[in-house]
């Protein structure tokens, strides 16, 4: 609540009401008649020393901020395990936590028993597959050599890639231009790596996750809806996220799904919000706070600035006409910020907004 000084005319008014030199204060001073308690009407004379503005009750719609918990998760489809796909043994690392990594980079190789009679056996297939083919062309070859080679080839070509090696890859292995003494672990997205499995040395089973990897640009923070609040929120709504890691800093985002389901145990519907997440200070695993703006009926507001405390409470000064202003206790809070209901006071009402310290001052000093 910002605090107003008394002006230094209206001191001197009340400092010279209580010299010894000057005559005894009177009311006819500052105010016409005796008013009653906690009002006063001020003679013209004394109206014009102050500068007083006031601002109109007005009814306008009230918004008011529900806070809903909340965690940061990777987005469903934005997130991998670098899986094997055979037994063997890690035999290479090339990456750890917190790498970022490119789909297709290799994590990591594995010595895998049997890949060599894998790859042996793929050439030897691609082999007579170019054999027979240009047989075919040269018109000296039997159609069931073709088919049988271009059987072969396939076979050949899928077992390796069914653990994992690339089409294109396979094509250069065939033709002896790479390589394939190890497996290589492949990103299959592009991303950050948040857990790494591997070891260096250690046995691999067949389906064993080596790494997880995340892409973390964009990101998804999911809170809940508890049931009492349901009927205020909705899919498209605004929405503001801040984490107790940065609670100073606010995302903006919305709501893009509400969960058609509830949950049995936390008694809440899932409500996903999507953030860009583009300096990556979001992290899967981080709480989160996500404060939702709440639009209520109209009621009678004023600007908080409008709004006075003492050691009796919150009031404000209402302008009655001619001269004549009171104190109006209110039940707002001294700390309140932008717009405040003020439920005592009706619409149309001309509330004290610069002067009114001065005014309360003359009230107590008529008072004392």
């Amino acid at each position: 609540m910002p605090v107003r000084s008394l002006p230094l005319l209206a001191l001197l008014f009340f400092a010279v009401g209580c010299s010894s030199n000057a005559p005894p204060p009177t009311n006819d001073a500052t105010a016409e008649d005796a008013s009653p308690p906690d009002q006063i009407t001020l003679t013209d004379a004394a109206r014009s020393e102050l500068t007083i503005t006031t601002v109109t009750v007005e009814e306008r719609p009230i918004t008011s901020h529900l806070s809903l918990p909340a965690r940061v998760l990777p987005e469903a489809n934005q997130q991998a395990y670098v899986t094997s796909l055979i037994s063997g043994r890690v035999d290479a690392l090339h990456v750890g936590v917190g790498a970022q990594v490119e789909q297709g980079q290799v994590l990591a190789e594995v010595t895998a028993p049997g890949l060599s009679q894998r790859v042996a056996a793929l050439r030897q297939a691609r082999d007579e597959l170019d054999r027979q083919q240009r047989l075919q062309e040269r018109g000296v070859g039997l159609t069931k050599n073709l088919t049988a080679a271009e059987r072969d080839w396939a076979m050949a070509r899928q077992e390796l890639r069914s653990i994992g090696v690339r089409a294109d890859r396979i094509e250069r292995v065939a033709r002896g231009e790479e390589d394939l003494s190890t497996l290589p672990m492949e990103a299959p997205i592009s991303g950050t790596v948040l857990d790494r499995m591997a070891v260096l040395g250690s046995p691999v089973d067949e389906g064993m996750e080596l790494f997880y990897v995340v892409d973390l640009h964009p990101i998804r923070v999911v809170a809940d809806v508890f049931e009492r609040n349901l009927d205020q929120v909705r899919e498209g709504q605004e929405v503001t996220v801040q984490t107790p890691v940065n609670p100073d800093r606010a995302y903006q985002g919305t709501i893009a799904q509400l969960v058609p389901q509830v949950d049995t145990e936390r008694r809440a519907v899932s409500a996903r919000i999507r953030l860009s997440n583009s300096d990556g200070s979001l992290r899967p695993g981080m709480f989160a706070t996500v404060r939702v703006a709440i639009t209520g009926a109209a009621e009678p507001a004023l600007p908080a600035d409008a709004i006075m405390t003492d050691e009796r409470g919150t009031y404000v000064i209402v302008e009655e006409g001619n001269n004549t202003y009171r104190r109006q206790d209110v039940d707002a809070p001294a700390d309140a910020e932008g717009t405040v209901v003020v439920r005592e006071l009706a619409p149309g009402t001309n509330v004290v907004m610069d002067g009114g310290f001065q005014i309360m001052s003359a009230i107590d000093n008529q008072q004392a």
